[in-house]
């Protein structure tokens, strides 16, 4: 046990260290205009080491995403509000699709490292990068999902309805004034 924590804590430091690298892109990118370089997303400038711990992190997000959006499932099915229900079983079909992409990366990766394959190591780096970006506007829009419970209307609903006819509305209609009646049998048989 106290072997793993310490293989973990070099792990752990280098993460810390990607994702510093990470996130200091967004900004080099927003003072360029925004816009994402091929560099970027295939990344040449990292090493096989650091490209199989995104790709592993990217699973454990697309993960974590998957997890989250079941909590609002459960949340969305307490409160029986099925439209946020749909949406939220749409997200997560659709994160479970992008977590089959990434595994499917990170096994390709490995295999493309250990065959030293430079092409198919950048095609499946490439892959769970997609799979990324996608995971995080997927996530964003089943968070999105608790904002249309606004626009539904929970509970009981009435509805009124008004006749504006000549006569009175149950006369007009066939039933009688005082409410329905049965309808006259349909066969003459007795």
């Amino acid at each position: 046990m106290t072997e793993r924590k310490t293989r973990r804590l070099p792990r752990l430091s280098f993460l810390l260290a990607l994702g510093a690298f990470l996130l200091s892109g967004p900004a080099i990118a927003a003072e360029d205009g925004g816009t994402s370089t091929a560099t970027e997303s295939s990344g040449q400038d990292l090493t096989s080491k650091q490209k199989t711990d995104y790709v592993s992190e990217t699973v454990v997000q697309i993960e974590e995403a998957m997890m989250s959006v079941l909590g609002m499932m459960e949340q969305a099915q307490d409160n029986k509000d099925v439209i946020w229900l749909n949406c939220l079983t749409e997200k997560y079909g659709l994160l479970k699709g992008l977590q089959k992409v990434a595994q499917d990366a990170e096994f390709g990766l490995a295999e493309a490292i250990t065959r030293e394959n430079v092409d198919l190591e950048e095609f499946n780096f490439r892959k769970a990068f997609i799979a990324r970006e996608q995971s995080a506007t997927v996530t964003a829009e089943a968070d999105a999902c608790v904002g249309q419970v606004g626009t539904s209307f929970p509970g009981q609903t009435r509805v009124v309805t008004r006749y504006d006819g000549p006569g009175e509305a149950d006369q007009d209609f066939g039933a009688a004034a005082g409410g329905n009646t049965r309808p006259p049998d349909a066969s003459p048989l007795d």
